[in-house]
């Protein structure tokens, strides 16, 4: 892929058109160096809004350009590339931002990067997160925060995405950074899991290893079996309630028909007693007692005591006949009573026998819930038991295949020894240019540590006392990927004004020359934004002639302060930087 050219439907953009192969520069000038007038500098002419431009018509997400939509409404923007002898013009408007044109076949975004991915990269099947977006950024930076790290020029992700796009890219076996990524995350959802079970106050005691799962389960499997074998003899009564609120009834009914009986028994006793009892009140008895007195007893008074005497035993006579009907009609009130009482009893022992038989739905329904409570405890410690056992073999199974896999990946790296040194060489050749009393190079490693990460690969430049040591290394990094890395069809690097910040001029210089001596003669590109001061930086250390071959013939297009007009949108608009 080789970028041609970039251009929109508005007359003022300043249309940019590539060299095909070689070199590219889009040159930022100032209209006065020298003045200090605020808002005269090199930013905010158009350098990284050019980069922003592209990644836009190649398939940006909508999210990560809504402000820029908003203010660059009715704009379409353009840009024609080559992929082989194809050629191709993408066409993307900030009116519909979610459509992609496509040499005029209407995509969505999705559908865009996808065609994409087939056209611009070799990406296996079933390996998650390569994608055309993913990777275009190692060859096109989109944001400052892209020339941070030489192996995380987008939003890489975790590490492990980050480490896939190298590997990609350099050409090493993606498959076997996949293997380990599955493996470790695995281990990961075994542990989480486990987590999970520690934070149940059930099975906390459990893991304190206060408890035995196994005669806990099987304590729980008797008192289950015994609810369930209580359940299925279980006679709901719907009407239980209602049959105990009326033997309750009867109950009570008895029990004071009971207590009338017995009171009515009391009396009949009583009367029994009275009627055994007969005073001795007769005529003799009395003369006795006068004699024994000495007292004279009158003649007169003979007659008398015979009426008294006479009266005396119809008043008894009377008296017991009175008590004798008193206590039939006791009895015969007894005997009602005795009656009832037999009655009710029966009553009584009916709804008893019936409530024995049967039990309260409200019983049923809390052995129901006690057994379904029994049998979610018995589930979980058998989950619990379950994941002890699968982790204890999955973990086993884990190192296992993490050894077998790390014995792999050495005898792979052996055998592929000659890539990665010609890898590392190029890289090496190249930062001896920037720092040759440095060691340097880029290493590739078996990384056999205790995370998702298969391989080590780390862009080596040791002279950390530069300020611009990192730019270099992004510099020599990104040319290795372009010219010695695999699996694309990407030849062309874009470099944004950024990668020049910081970096010391014989340095800056050192670059310049070198992209002009390897895109010599090959079918690739070197695009990058330059302030015009960086260029200054360079001139002093070449000469007049060498300056117009590399910078002067090279310069696709000049942006300027001077005026609106001179600027890439030819317009004053405040877009933000990214």
């Amino acid at each position: 892929m080789q970028l041609i050219k970039v251009y929109s439907n508005k007359a003022s953009f300043r249309t940019v058109k590539f060299n095909r192969t070689g070199l590219s520069f889009v040159v930022a000038k100032q209209k006065n160096p020298e003045a200090s007038e605020k808002g005269k500098t090199y930013n905010g002419v158009g350098k990284s809004l050019l980069v922003r431009i592209i990644h836009f018509c190649l398939g940006a997400s909508v999210k990560s350009y809504e402000i820029f939509c908003e203010k660059l409404f009715g704009w379409e923007f353009f840009v024609d590339f080559e992929i082989g002898r194809n050629k191709y013009t993408v066409r993307r408007l900030t009116d519909e931002p979610k459509i992609i044109f496509l040499n005029n076949e209407e995509l969505p975004i999705s559908k865009f990067n996808k065609k994409m991915n087939t056209l611009c990269f070799d990406i296996p099947n079933n390996i998650s997160f390569l994608s055309f977006r993913s990777l275009i950024p190692f060859f096109i930076r989109t944001k400052k925060e892209s020339y941070v790290a030489y192996n995380k020029p987008g939003k890489t992700g975790g590490d492990y995405q980050a480490l896939l796009y190298n590997v990609f890219l350099l050409g090493l076996d993606v498959v076997l950074a996949q293997k380990k990524y599955n493996i470790r995350k695995e281990q990961d959802r075994i542990k989480r899991l486990e987590k999970n079970f520690k934070k149940d106050s059930l099975l906390r005691d459990f893991f304190t290893g206060n408890k035995d799962v196994d005669l806990t389960l099987v304590d729980l499997e008797e008192r289950i079996k015994q609810l369930d074998d209580d359940l299925s003899n279980f006679k709901v009564a719907e009407d239980y309630n209602e049959i105990q609120l009326e033997a309750d009834k009867v109950e009570k009914e008895l029990f004071t028909l009971n207590n009338s009986v017995i009171m009515l028994q009391n009396n009949i006793e009583s009367i029994s007693k009275t009627l055994k009892f007969s005073p001795d009140m007769n005529k003799e008895n009395i003369k006795t007692v006068y004699s024994e007195s000495k007292i004279h007893f009158p003649e007169n008074m003979s007659k008398t005591l015979d009426d008294l005497e006479n009266f005396y035993e119809k008043l008894i006579s009377n008296r017991k006949r009175r008590l004798l009907e008193q206590q039939n009609k006791l009895k015969l009130e007894q005997q009602n009573k005795k009656t009832g009482v037999e009655r009710l009893q029966k009553e009584l022992d009916k709804l008893m026998k019936y409530l024995g038989e049967h039990q309260a739905l409200d019983l049923f329904v809390s052995l129901s819930n006690k057994s379904a409570e029994l049998k979610a405890e018995h589930d979980s410690l058998k989950k619990y038991q379950e994941l002890q056992s699968e982790y204890k073999t999955k973990e086993r199974q884990a190192e296992k295949n993490l050894l077998e896999l790390t014995e792999l990946t050495d005898n792979y790296l052996k055998e592929i020894k000659s890539d990665t040194v010609e890898l590392r060489n190029y890289f090496r050749s190249l930062a001896k240019i920037f720092y040759p009393d440095s060691v340097a190079g880029l290493t590739i490693a078996n990384n056999d540590g205790d995370n998702q990460l298969r391989f080590i690969i780390d862009a080596k430049i040791e002279s950390d006392a530069s300020d611009g040591i990192n730019n270099v290394k992004i510099f020599c990094y990104d040319l290795t990927i372009l010219f010695k890395g695999r699996n694309h069809k990407i030849n062309f690097i874009f470099h944004d004004s950024r990668l020049f910040d910081g970096t010391d001029e014989r340095q800056k210089t050192d670059m310049f020359k070198t992209v002009y001596q390897k895109f010599a003669g090959v079918d690739k590109q070197y695009i990058a934004t330059v302030n015009q001061n960086q260029l200054d930086e360079i001139k002093k250390h070449i000469t007049d002639e060498e300056y117009k071959n590399l910078i002067t013939q090279n310069t696709v297009l000049t942006l300027t302060d001077e005026s609106h007009s001179e600027k890439l949108l030819g317009i004053k608009i405040d877009l933000p930087e990214e």
